[in-house]
Order: C-alpha cells, then structure tokens, then sequence
C-alpha cells in the first residue's frame, strides 16, 4: 500500500512548497490510476482541513474516481480558509473519510500526559459528532510522535495511525497499526512521482538518503530549530513553533 498526503491546492504555482497546484496534482493522479491499473495499491491523504481540499481537489478526485482520508484539525474547523462541517458531512456522503489531525495542530511529544489525550480524545469525538459516524483514523501533526504518543493514541479510541515517514512500511507498536506517508510537495513532478513509488532495492535507498539527513539534522539542531529552519523554507505562515511550556498544560 503506497499512502501519500498533501496539504494544500491552488489553481496557480506559489512559493508554499506544501500548495501544490491543480495541475500538478492532476498529474499525480493520472500517475496513480496508470500504476493503479499495474496492481499497484495507494492510499491518499489531506491534512489540516484546508478549503481547498474540497472546492479544488475534490472535484479532480471524484473526476479519477478516487477516493480519500481527510484529516481535520478542529479548533481550525470552519474557519476562513478551512472546511465547514457542513462540507466534512459532503465529502462523507461522496465516499471519503474523515479522520483527526488533534484539536490544535501541536507537537504531541511535547504535550503533557492530559493535554496529549485530549488533543486526540476530544478531537475524535468532535468530529464524531459532526459527522455521526465513528472515527478511528489519526495523522500526526509535523510527523512527531513517540511510544508515549502511540500508547495516547489507542487509550483515545483510534486504530491506525499514520506518519510523516515515506519509507515506513505499516507495522503494529503499542498495540495500535502504524503507516508512514510521503508528503507530495509542489517540487515533486509526475515523473518524480512514479520513481518515487516504483523505485525497489538500490534505488529505493538512494530516494531514501535526503529523508534519513532530514533526520539527523533534526537530532543534532533539535525540533525548534528545525522548525524555524522548515518553516523559512516553505514560506508557510500559519504555524507557529509552539515551545514544550506552551503543550505543557
């Protein structure tokens, strides 16, 4: 099962390495439905409920029949620029799935033992009540996570967690399944796209070299630093670094 996320869509190329245009991610699908028609088994994935998600790339999913997960975080719900739960209830009717993105979009790691399960638990249950139907799906905000968060995260009702990691292959850790993700940047074009997924033995690996760098630097400058660093690069404006006092409480 190949699982790939996106963030957002617009009908132009912007800066925002994460808003990836309509006709870039067209493209993409026409990659996965001709893969699709090899046997090839994918998974896609939204996160951070965006509007876009349902005025630009809905309209391209239900046009390749496909169908997705998306994972809303709901202090964000019907908010300017993100999705009603009217739209939420819409995309249910038509065949896709809604799952969490916690209640507020925080480091999880950092949370304290209260604040972790609420941002899972109430989170669930909002959207439970929204939608009238159960969720059991959760994305990790930034992709952290720890066997504390895994543990959090089958105490608050979930059953499958999804990660940031591209090259995690669905495994079970603290009782509770476990999928990493590729996250499709507008960097990544069609033919980048199918490498990326076909790729196998040594090749693979050598797809795998940035991820694992991102990784160490990640250990040797740390998570806020990090995040200043991403955050510049992207040209994202919307989340800010929240230090370990602020997801203490």
């Amino acid at each position: 099962m190949l699982h790939l996320t996106y963030h957002e869509l617009d009908l132009r190329d912007t800066p925002d390495i994460y808003r990836v245009s309509c006709a870039l991610f067209e493209k993409h699908l026409v990659v996965l439905r001709e893969l699709d028609a090899a046997y090839c088994e994918y998974h896609v994935s939204f996160d951070d409920g965006h509007i876009s998600n349902y005025d630009l790339a809905l309209p391209l999913l239900e046009k390749y029949g496909v169908r997705s997960i998306f994972f809303i975080t709901t202090e964000w719900m019907g908010a300017q620029d993100r999705m009603s739960e009217q739209q939420l209830r819409g995309l249910l009717v038509q065949g896709h799935q809604i799952g969490s993105h916690t209640c507020s979009h925080v480091f999880l790691p950092y949370c304290s033992d209260v604040k972790l399960f609420n941002e899972l638990y109430s989170s669930r249950r909002k959207l439970e009540d929204v939608l009238g139907s159960a969720v059991t799906d959760v994305s990790l905000p930034y992709g952290r996570w720890d066997h504390r968060v895994l543990r959090a995260c089958l105490k608050a009702g979930y059953s499958q967690v999804y990660t940031s990691d591209p090259w995690l292959s669905p495994v079970t850790r603290e009782g509770i399944a476990v999928a990493g993700r590729l996250t499709l940047r507008n960097s990544v074009d069609a033919a980048q796209l199918r490498r990326l997924l076909v790729a196998k033995g040594i090749a693979r690996a050598r797809l795998q070299v940035p991820y694992r760098m991102k990784q160490v630097l990640k250990i040797c400058i740390g998570d806020r630093m990090y995040h200043r660093v991403w955050h510049a690069f992207a040209d994202r404006n919307e989340y800010a670094m929240p230090t370990p006092n602020e997801t203490q409480e």
